[in-house]
C-alpha cells in the first residue's frame, strides 16, 4: 500500500509540473510572441519557473495529501488509499482550472491574476457572465476547461473502479514513519531556499522583461498573492504594522520619507480667490469606462473613434500621458474619492466610517451639493451605503435613472450612458435655477464588454487595418463600437453645455478608469506606456482657467486632479495634499505613477526592476525596448511615492481604529 501510496503522489507531481510547464510555455508562445527573449533570460524564466512549481507542488503534498493521511491512517485505515486518490484528483483538477483562468486572465487584463479577480464574484454574477459569454475566446476557454475536467473525472472513475482492493500494511508503525520521513524530505522544497529567507515573489526579478518575470510565478501562486494581498490591504491591519512595514519609527517619519515637511505641507490650503467666493463654479468629474489613450490617439479623419468628443479634445485641455493609479473601475474610485490604497474599502469592515481623506469633503465644507451619478447599479460594492457616508448628499444608480426615463436598457453592467449623460443635464440646470454649487462625480458603464448599445446606434465605419487590426476582426470592431459610443455621448453632452447658460459656470474634468484591457498587445517593453496611459481632459470657463501654460505633454496620474480642481475652484479650502495640482507642476520633474509599480515621468517610464524606457523619438506611443538607469532625481520621487502610499494607508487604517 505504501509503494502505492507513494507512487501516486510521484506521478501527481509530475503531470503537475508538466501542467504548470505547458501553461508557462503556452503564454509565452501565444502572448510573448514579440518579446524576443534571450537564451539567458529563457534560462532564468523556467529555473526559477521549475523552483516555484516544485515549491507549490511540495506545499501542496505535505498539507493536503500527507498530513491529513496521517489522520485518515489513524481513523479510517480501509479508506486510506480512496482519500489519498480522492485529493489529489481534486488537487489536480484544481490546477488545471486556475491554468485556464490565468490564460483568460492575460487575454483579458493583460497579466496573471491579481485582486481584480474577487470582482468576478464581487461585480454581480450575471454581469460576470454576461462579459465570457461576449467573449468568443473567453467562451473556448471555460469550455475547454470544462472539458478537461470532464475527462479528468471519468478518467478517475474509471481507475478507482478497476483498483478497488487494497493491500493493508504488515506493520502500520512502519507506515507512519514511511509518511513521516517523506514529510521530513518535502520540508525544503516546500521552503524553495538554502537561504535565510523562502523562495517568494521577491526574487522574480531575474529578467529585465517585467513580461517574463511574471510568467516565472504559476497561476496557483498568482492567486496565493492575490489573496494575501487583498488581506494586506484590508482593516486587519494596525496602523504600527504599517509603520513596521514601511521601516519607521512614527509617523513623523514617515511623513518625513514621503516628502512632507515645511516646504510642503500634507494639508495645503488653496490661495484667497475673492471671485471665487463670489461665483462658486460647478463641478463635473466623469469617469470613462475603458476610456485610454491609445485609440483616443488613433482617432482621425478615416478613423473617427472620438466622434463628438474630438473637437472638444482640441479647443480645451486635453493631456494624453496620464496613469490610473489603480487597474480596476473601483479601485479607481477609490483612489480618487478616497485617496485610498486599500483596496474594497466600500466591502469592507470599514463601510460604516466616514473618512477625513475623502476627496469630496473640501466641497462639502464650501456648501456644495455633492452627487455621485451612476450608470451602474447603486448596490454595486454597496457603493450606495458607502458614498453618501463620504460626503456625497445623494447616489442616483441605474434603477432611477431608468424610472426617470420610463426605459429599460439590455446592457449588464448599466443604463445606457446617453441616457445618463441626459440625466446630468437636467441635474446641473435644476441645480443653476436653486443657485446652488455642485460637484457631481459620474460613471460610465457602456464601454465595459459585453458591448451591448441602443439598438438606434450606429458606428461610424471603422478602417480596422489601418489601425493594425484584420478587416474582419469583430472583436476589436466592437471594442471601437463602445469606445466611440460612449466619448461621443460625453462629446454631445459637452456641445450642450457650451451652447447653454451654464457654460460659463461648471467646470468639467474627465478622465479613463483604466485602459481598455484588451485592445493591443501590451506584453512587449515597448508598449508599457500604452498599457497605463488613460487621458485627463478639463473644460475651464475663462474665469476659472489657470491652466493656459500648462503644457498639453504634460505627465501625470489620477491623484492630480481633485488638487487640480481644488485650486480651479475653491477659495481659501483646506485639502490633503496628495498628488501636485497641475498647473504647479514642472514639465522636466513632472510625475506619475500606478500600483502596477510603473512610474511615468517626461522622458519615459521606470518600471518594476527601476530602469528607464525612454520614448521614442517623434510622438509619445512607444518606449525603447533598451533600457536606461533612472535619474537621481526620479530615484527620489518614487521612493517617496512608495513612502506616500503608506502615509494614505496609515492615515485610513489610523482612522477606522479611532472611529470603530
Amino acid at each position: 500500500m505504501l509503494r502505492t501510496l507513494h507512487r501516486t503522489a510521484l506521478l501527481f507531481a509530475l503531470a503537475a509540473i508538466v501542467l504548470l510547464t505547458l501553461t508557462r510555455v503556452g503564454i509565452l508562445l501565444y502572448f510573448g510572441a514579440q518579446q524576443h527573449p534571450s537564451t539567458s533570460e529563457l534560462f532564468n524564466l523556467f529555473v526559477m519557473g521549475f523552483r516555484f512549481d516544485v515549491k507549490l507542488i511540495a506545499t501542496l503534498l505535505l498539507l493536503f495529501f500527507y498530513l491529513p493521511s496521517l489522520f485518515v491512517l489513524l481513523w479510517q485505515r480501509e479508506r486510506f488509499l480512496h482519500y489519498s486518490r480522492l485529493i489529489l484528483f481534486v488537487l489536480f483538477v484544481l490546477l488545471s482550472l486556475f491554468s485556464f483562468i490565468e490564460l483568460g486572465y492575460y487575454l483579458f487584463f493583460g497579466n496573471g491574476i491579481d485582486l481584480l479577480i474577487f470582482g468576478l464574484v464581487e461585480d454581480g454574477t450575471s454581469a460576470v457572465i454576461s462579459s465570457i459569454l461576449g467573449d468568443w475566446r473567453l467562451i473556448v476557454l471555460t469550455l475547454a476547461a470544462l472539458f478537461v475536467s470532464t475527462v479528468f473525472t471519468l478518467l478517475f472513475v474509471r481507475y478507482n473502479t478497476r483498483h478497488r482492493n487494497i493491500d493493508a500494511p504488515k506493520s502500520w508503525w512502519k507506515a507512519y514513519g514511511s509518511i513521516i520521513g517523506v514529510m521530513l524530505l518535502l520540508v525544503l522544497p516546500a521552503r524553495g531556499s538554502f537561504d535565510t529567507f523562502p523562495l517568494s515573489r521577491k526574487v522574480i526579478n531575474t529578467n529585465d522583461n517585467a513580461f517574463l518575470n511574471m510568467l516565472i510565478l504559476n497561476p496557483l501562486w498568482h492567486f496565493y498573492y492575490a489573496v494575501r494581498d487583498r488581506n494586506e490591504n484590508d482593516f486587519t491591519l494596525t496602523s504600527p504594522n504599517i509603520l513596521k512595514a514601511a521601516d519607521v519609527h512614527d509617523v513623523a517619519q514617515l511623513r518625513q520619507r514621503a516628502g512632507y515637511g515645511n516646504k510642503r505641507p500634507l494639508e495645503a490650503t488653496t490661495p484667497f480667490n475673492a471671485y471665487l467666493k463670489e461665483h462658486p463654479p460647478h463641478i463635473v468629474f466623469v469617469l470613462l469606462e475603458g476610456w485610454s489613450t491609445h485609440p483616443a490617439l488613433q482617432h482621425s479623419l478615416h478613423n473617427n473613434i472620438l466622434g463628438a468628443f474630438a473637437k472638444h479634445a482640441q479647443e480645451d485641455y486635453f493631456y494624453p500621458s496620464f496613469f490610473s493609479n489603480a487597474y480596476g473601475t473601483n479601485p479607481t474610485i477609490e483612489n480618487l474619492l478616497l485617496n485610498s490604497p486599500i483596496k474594497g474599502i466600500s466591502q469592507s469592515r470599514a463601510t460604516k466610517i466616514s473618512f477625513d481623506l475623502s476627496s469630496i469633503l473640501p466641497f462639502k465644507k464650501e456648501g456644495y451639493h455633492t452627487l455621485f451619478l451612476s450608470g451602474g447599479s447603486s448596490s454595486w460594492r454597496n457603493h450606495n451605503q458607502f458614498w453618501p457616508r463620504q460626503g456625497f448628499d445623494a447616489y442616483i444608480g441605474r434603477s432611477s435613472i431608468e424610472k426617470h426615463f420610463n426605459i429599460a436598457c439590455d446592457n449588464p453592467w448599466g443604463v445606457y450612458d446617453s441616457y445618463l449623460f441626459q440625466y446630468l443635464q437636467e441635474h446641473l440646470s435644476e441645480r443653476a435655477k436653486k443657485q446652488e454649487p455642485s460637484v457631481t462625480f459620474v460613471l460610465t458603464t457602456n464601454n465595459h464588454s459585453p458591448i451591448r448599445l441602443p439598438h438606434d446606434f450606429k458606428a461610424p465605419p471603422f478602417d480596422l487595418e489601418a489601425l493594425g487590426f484584420d478587416a474582419d476582426d469583430t472583436l476589436h470592431y466592437n471594442m471601437l463600437r463602445g469606445y466611440h459610443y460612449q466619448i461621443n455621448a460625453f462629446g454631445t453632452f459637452l456641445d450642450w453645455l457650451k451652447s447653454s447658460p451654464l457654460k460659463d459656470d461648471v467646470i468639467v474634468v474627465a478622465t479613463g478608469d483604466h485602459i481598455l484591457k484588451g485592445y493591443s498587445d501590451y506584453f512587449t517593453p515597448k508598449m508599457q506606456y500604452l498599457k497605463y496611459a488613460v487621458p485627463a481632459y478639463f473644460y475651464l470657463p475663462k474665469a476659472y482657467d489657470r491652466l493656459r501654460h500648462v503644457s498639453k505633454n504634460i505627465v501625470g496620474s489620477h491623484d492630480d486632479l481633485f488638487p487640480t480642481l481644488y485650486e480651479l475652484a475653491l477659495s481659501q479650502a483646506r485639502y490633503y495634499n496628495f498628488g501636485k495640482a497641475l498647473m504647479y507642476k514642472d514639465p522636466q520633474q513632472s510625475f506619475g505613477w500606478n500600483e502596477q509599480e510603473r512610474y511615468l515621468f517626461h522622458d519615459g517610464v521606470v518600471t518594476p526592476d527601476m530602469k528607464l524606457h525612454r520614448f521614442q523619438a517623434g510622438e509619445r506611443r512607444y518606449l525603447y525596448v533598451d533600457a536606461a538607469e533612472p535619474s537621481a532625481m526620479q530615484r527620489q520621487r518614487i521612493e517617496a511615492n512608495r513612502y506616500e502610499v503608506a502615509l494614505k494607508k496609515y492615515l485610513l487604517i489610523k482612522e477606522y481604529e479611532e472611529k470603530r
